[in-house]
């Protein structure tokens, strides 16, 4: 919520009210710390921090700062900066001066202001002077209009506006002139509550510049809801960062926490936004799985369909941890034998399914290695010493085909035969035979020990 301070130092404040004032305000501070470290204001002038609330001075937002700051936070995706960046060399290749040539081009703004240049190695004089004659226009167009920039986030047409009829973040903003009385009490527009500030443009500052960019809302303090963010903001893998790097050691994730995603999906053979607003939550039960996966590295597991298709499966296991969704199916996915093995090297799946079990347990609400995964693992190695290893590839080959059939009366039969057969006494079976489907992951942790690359991991190294 934003509401207007008089006779007192700073003129207007915020508070976190909800995940758009939150984000807000992230990217208010990192605007006021650049016009710090720009030399344009002193911080004491520009803001205060009071556990949930700023108070700033709106005079220090002009577009012209803005969008300097635009300039500076997204420079990779400014077309004009690239090109200033390669300018500084003295001399040119033939494929520079294309790349050159071609980021000319490279947006409606930049043919527009470009339209007759074409840079020839010789004239960058004349290139330079146009970029700094039009470096507003090209940064606001630019901008504006980016997939991954402001039109990510929010209604293009609304950047730099007064507050609106409605907001102008999508998924909060309607076609006025058609759903206007849909959205009202009583069909009548003078109803309808809207709730739009111009603070709004600076919320994607606070999102992760990635395929799915991130904002976690954790809003207990201004400070913990920057640093947490800031820690994000230019991870290339912010999911990794938010459930990996960050488990240990970051104070947020000792409670609930409201994450917002704004992701992408495939179109017609296109990547486009998606035209909503994701929100995971983070709970406590979550937080205590995340904090017992000792490698997390043994989760992202891509996976090769088909020729055209490889699924990969961080998020997949990462979602289904939040939602509490057991990931049976993906533990006996990565099982089964794949068919195409003359066409592909595939990967030794054995540790990741080891991880993805104790994860599991974890899900069903045990601990990561109880007692009778331990016996099935033993049990497993003993079979193998005592077999050859042509019929331990037989049976453990039966037993996949039974548990993800979901006959786990045939499991146990087969469990018997091998039992008789190897010598070796199964004292793990007798909870599979009480209630085989809460304890699956006993004849996960079993099947998976049939194998001499159980404890290593893809690349081959010992697990420590």
């Amino acid at each position: 919520m934003k509401s207007i301070i008089e006779n007192e130092k700073f003129n207007t404040k915020m508070e976190t009210s909800d995940w758009r004032y939150s984000a807000s305000i992230v990217g208010l501070i990192k605007y006021f710390d650049y016009l710090v470290a720009k030399g344009y204001e002193v911080e004491s002038n520009l803001y205060k921090i009071e556990d949930d609330v700023i108070a700033y001075n709106s005079e220090a937002i002009t577009e012209k700062r803005y969008l300097l700051f635009v300039e500076h936070y997204f420079e990779t995706a400014m077309h004009h900066r690239v090109i200033e960046q390669m300018l500084k060399n003295s001399e040119f290749t033939d494929e520079q001066i294309k790349l050159v040539n071609d980021k000319l081009k490279a947006n409606t703004i930049m043919k527009k202001v470009f339209k007759d240049i074409k840079f020839s190695g010789e004239n960058k004089k004349v290139i330079l002077q146009k970029i700094n004659e039009n470096r507003e226009d090209l940064i606001k167009e630019t901008y504006k209009n980016g997939d991954s920039l402001y039109s990510r986030f929010a209604n293009p047409k609304y950047l730099f506006s007064k507050p609106n009829k409605i907001c102008r973040i999508l998924n909060y903003d309607i076609d006025i002139g058609r759903k206007s009385k849909t959205i009202s009490y009583n069909w009548d527009f003078k109803t309808y509550k809207f709730n739009d500030v111009n603070e709004f443009d600076f919320i994607p500052f606070a999102f992760s510049k990635s395929f799915e960019a991130f904002f976690i809302n954790n809003n207990y303090s201004i400070k913990q809801l920057f640093n947490t963010n800031n820690v994000i903001s230019n991870s290339e893998h912010p999911r990794s960062t938010l459930f990996c790097d960050l488990k240990n050691s970051a104070n947020f994730i000792d409670f609930d926490v409201e994450v917002i995603i704004k992701g992408k999906i495939k179109k017609k053979n296109k990547i486009k936004n998606k035209e909503y607003f994701e929100t995971l939550y983070i709970r406590k039960s979550a937080i205590k799985i995340f904090k017992a996966i000792e490698n997390y590295k043994a989760i992202k597991i891509p996976y090769r369909v088909n020729d055209n298709y490889v699924r990969y499966l961080e998020k997949e296991v990462t979602d289904s941890i939040l939602n509490n969704i057991k990931i049976d199916d993906l533990i006996e996915m990565l099982l089964k034998p794949k068919q195409d093995t003359e066409k592909y090297k595939y990967p030794n799946y054995s540790y990741n399914i080891k991880i993805l079990i104790e994860i599991n347990t974890l899900i069903y609400g045990g601990d990561k290695m109880d007692q009778q995964m331990k016996s099935a693992y033993e049990s497993a190695k003993r079979v193998m010493k005592e077999i050859p290893e042509n019929k331990v590839n037989s049976y453990k080959q039966k037993l996949i085909s039974a548990i993800t059939f979901k006959d786990y009366e045939r499991f146990c039969e087969i469990l018997l035969q091998l039992s008789s057969y190897s010598g070796v006494v199964f004292d793990f079976a007798y909870d599979l035979f009480a209630d085989f489907d809460e304890n699956k992951n006993i004849a996960y942790t079993f099947i998976n020990a049939l194998n001499k690359e159980a404890n290593k991991d893809n690349g081959g190294k010992k697990d420590e």
